[in-house]
C-alpha cells in the first residue's frame, strides 16, 4: 500500500471521529457531538440547555440534525469536565428530546446547540443560561432563556418568546392564538405578527410593537416606553400601562374607538377629534391628564395609564 493512499485513509478516519477534543481558543477546549434524527416533515423538537446558546433553523426535508459543542476554559482535567457533562439525545414517535445534564455541580462546561429542522416542525427551546433564537421555523414555536437574548423570526406560528435577563425580539407571526413576548429585564420588540391575544411586557425596557393586528393586548413596562401601532379592530381591546415610560398608540387605519386615558405628571396628546361622555367635541392636540371619550362611532376600546410619563395617541 502506498504512503499517500496510507496518509487518505488515517486522514478520513481522523475526520469521522464523532467527538473531536481540540484547542479552540487561547484557554478554551471544546468537544464536538453530532446526531440526527430522520422525523419527516413536520415532527417536534424539545431541546433543553443549562449553560449556552441554542440556535434552530430551518434545514433539509425531514430530518433533524444537531450540532452540540462542550466548551470548557479553566484550569483541570477538560477530558473529567466533558464526562460530567451529558448530552442526551432520544427520539420517540417523531418528537426529539435533548437535554444537556450535569453529573457533578462544580463543571465548567458550557454547550452550544446548533440545529437545522425542517421547515414544519414544532420547537420547545429553552436554556437557563444562553440566547436562544429559533428562524423560519412554521411549526408552534415556543423559545425561552432565564439569562439571555430570545428571538423568534420569521416564525408564524410562535406563541411565546421570553426571557428573564436579556432582549426578546419576534417577528413574521400569523396565527389565531395565544401570543406572549415578555423580558424582566431587556426591551421587548415585536414586528409584523397577528394574533387572537397579545401579550408583551417588560419590567425594566422599553416595550415596542410595530404593524401588529390582534383583538385584545395587554402590554406593559415599568421603566421604559411603550410604543403600539397597529389597527384597533371593531370589538377589540387594547390596554397599555407605563409606570416610568412613555405611552405612544399608532392608530393604522383606525378612525372608531373608545378612549380612556391617563397620567399621573405627564401630558396626553390626541391627534382624533374625541367627544366627551357630556357630549361636547375636544380638539385631539390639547394638552391634559386624563382624556376620556369617543372617537368616531367606537367599536374599540383603549385604555391608557402613564406615571410619569406622556400618552400620545396618533393616526396614520
Amino acid at each position: 500500500m502506498s504512503r499517500l493512499l496510507i496518509r487518505l485513509i488515517i486522514v478520513a478516519a481522523v475526520a469521522s471521529l464523532p467527538i473531536p477534543l481540540h484547542a479552540q481558543k487561547p484557554g478554551e477546549t471544546v468537544e464536538k457531538v453530532s446526531k440526527s434524527f430522520k422525523v419527516g416533515p413536520s415532527g417536534t423538537l424539545d431541546i433543553s440547555n443549562m449553560s449556552g446558546k441554542v440556535i434552530v433553523s430551518e434545514g433539509g426535508a425531514d430530518t433533524i440534525v444537531i450540532d452540540a459543542v462542550k466548551k470548557f476554559r479553566g484550569t483541570g482535567s477538560a477530558k473529567d469536565q466533558f464526562a460530567a457533562t451529558t448530552i442526551e439525545m432520544v427520539e420517540r414517535a417523531g418528537r426529539v428530546e435533548v437535554k444537556t445534564i450535569y453529573t457533578t455541580r462544580n463543571t465548567r462546561v458550557s454547550v452550544d446547540y446548533t440545529v437545522t429542522a425542517p421547515a414544519g416542525t414544532s420547537v420547545f427551546a429553552h436554556s437557563m443560561s444562553g440566547d436562544v433564537k429559533v428562524t423560519n421555523i412554521k411549526g408552534e414555536v415556543r423559545a425561552d432563556t432565564i439569562s439571555g437574548d430570545v428571538a423568534a423570526w420569521g416564525t408564524p406560528n410562535a406563541t411565546l418568546v421570553k426571557t428573564t435577563s436579556g432582549n426578546a425580539t419576534a417577528s413574521g407571526i400569523n396565527h389565531q392564538n395565544d401570543l406572549r413576548v415578555s423580558s424582566v429585564s431587556g426591551d421587548v420588540t415585536l414586528t409584523g405578527a397577528k394574533a387572537r391575544s397579545l401579550e408583551a411586557d417588560s419590567i425594566s425596557g422599553n416595550v415596542t410593537l410595530t404593524d401588529v393586528t390582534c383583538e385584545r393586548a395587554t402590554v406593559k413596562s415599568m421603566s421604559g416606553d411603550v410604543t403600539y401601532s397597529g389597527p384597533l379592530l371593531k370589538g377589540g381591546r387594547y390596554q397599555l400601562n407605563a409606570q416610568s415610560g412613555d405611552v405612544k398608540v399608532v392608530a393604522v387605519g383606525t378612525t372608531a374607538f373608545e378612549v380612556d386615558a391617563g397620567t399621573f405628571s405627564g401630558s396626553i396628546t390626541c391627534d382624533f377629534p374625541v367627544t366627551l361622555p357630556a357630549g361636547q367635541p375636544v380638539g385631539g392636540h390639547g394638552s391634559r391628564k386624563s382624556l376620556r371619550g369617543v372617537v368616531g362611532s367606537g367599536g374599540s376600546t383603549l385604555s391608557i395609564r402613564a406615571f410619569s410619563g406622556d400618552v400620545a395617541i396618533t393616526k396614520k
